[in-house]
């Protein structure tokens, strides 16, 4: 779906967005250094592609808070699906927003004309979120895309293809710029912790023992889940196996009964992000085979309907994988952080409930990276196309790792300081 940028809608958008960040995005504010907003406001105008790490579903709020700061409206990528949530309603006010859709693991030519057109114009910068989807955690990343990256240097190479033949090689540039996101609960987030601990263990008749810290608690929840899992898959743990490897047995049998039926094969190297978005981008072609208007017969329809309808079971299991099972239990005994915490308590709370309902403000950091020039590369990518985009997107990803790590807490800080 392309974008259909409308000043009514965006003037409507702004003018509302105190209230949406108060009460649809749970109190949230974001935080930017006065330096990175004003290198953001001299690269105004500027052919460029902003780059956000994905950990939550509120990335694009963040964003659209900084383009208002900027007087600025940032178009957007989101996966096709996005666009028919709320009965379309929410396609319909993204696409008004500058936002346009790809379907992920397809050939989508029209969403990668548009990118390209977006950026070879150079009216306004483009975001695209370089893990492909949400992360689920707040300080670690899913690998970089290096399709992204690749995008931006096919719209490179039309602007120096059309230079060349005016008989020149001077071209315009386009910048790519990694931005990390990183949320801090407000203080009062351990009464909300606590709270949602309790009903999770009331929901999953766990009995805490006396004087059991959130750690240990949240563990009990998880392993009396995944217990329950195991009866129903009719999985029964070996001996000494750890909370770890049992969840790593689950996984697979969850992501093995997807990629049967979808006749996937995959390969002993690959990871679990990987096979995920294998199994989640054949699922996103498979089910808009049939988007375009055609003559189907009725029988074909109800063919469609039910594979269709079998499909979005997979989309369950598949986020159920991304969101409980993925749990790490290393990631949150390293560090007890509250953000840690609450990431963990919301995926059990989507696992047993089937909804989130732990809700605290928070304040969303950000930080921009290094700003790559793609032309001054220009001479080097051509030399070694595909090498050149993993070895740029690889930096990126460790660029964008220390700028998480080197966030402060900003009101464990605040309390030190008056200590």
């Amino acid at each position: 779906m392309s974008p259909i940028m409308n000043p009514f809608v965006v003037a409507l958008t702004r003018f509302c967005f105190p209230w949406l960040k108060r009460h649809l995005f749970g109190g949230l504010s974001v935080q930017i250094d006065p330096n990175d907003l004003e290198t953001l406001r001299l690269y105004q105008g500027k052919r460029m592609l902003l780059l956000p790490n994905h950990p939550t579903g509120d990335e694009p709020a963040v964003i659209f808070d900084i383009g208002m700061r900027l007087n600025e409206v940032f178009p957007f990528v989101a996966a096709r699906e996005v666009f028919d949530w709320e009965f379309g309603f929410r396609g319909w006010v993204l696409r008004r927003l500058g936002t346009y859709s790809v379907i992920r693991g397809a050939a989508d030519r029209e969403s990668f004309l548009t990118t390209k057109k977006i950026l070879m114009e150079g009216k306004h910068r483009l975001v695209i979120f370089i893990e492909g989807e949400i992360s689920r955690e707040n300080d670690v990343l899913i690998p970089f895309e290096p399709g992204v990256l690749q995008l931006a240097y096919w719209a490179q190479e039309s602007l120096a293809k059309e230079a060349r033949k005016a008989g020149t090689e001077d071209f315009p540039e386009i910048y790519t710029m990694p931005v990390a996101i990183k949320y801090f609960y407000k203080p009062g987030i351990e009464t909300k912790i606590e709270k949602s601990l309790q009903g999770l263990e009331k929901a999953t008749g766990v009995t805490p023992p006396p004087d059991s810290d959130h750690y240990s608690r949240l563990r009990a929840v998880g392993e009396a889940v995944l217990r329950i899992q195991e009866e129903m898959h009719q999985m029964v743990p070996l001996p000494g196996t750890t909370l770890t490897q049992r969840i790593d047995a689950m996984k697979n049998r969850v992501l093995k009964k997807m990629e049967l039926f979808l006749d996937l094969k995959p390969k002993p190297e690959q990871s679990l992000i990987d096979r995920m978005r294998e199994i989640r981008n054949t699922m996103d072609r498979l089910i808009h085979t049939y988007d375009e208007p055609g003559e189907l017969t009725e029988y074909e329809k109800r063919q469609v309907n039910h594979f269709r309808m079998a499909l979005s079971e997979f989309y369950y299991d598949l986020d159920r994988v991304a969101c409980f099972l993925t749990y790490d239990e290393k990631y949150l005994r390293e560090n007890h952080s509250a953000e840690r915490m609450a990431e963990m308590i919301l995926r059990l709370e989507r696992e047993v409930f089937g909804r989130t309902l732990l809700s605290h403000p928070r304040v969303a950091m950000v930080k921009l990276g290094n700003i790559i020039n793609l032309k001054e590369h220009f001479a080097t990518y051509e030399a070694d196309k595909k090498g050149f985009v993993q070895r740029l997107v690889d930096q990126m990803e460790a660029d964008m790792m220390r700028m998480l790590a080197s966030m402060p807490h900003p009101f464990r800080e605040t309390k030190s300081a008056q200590d």
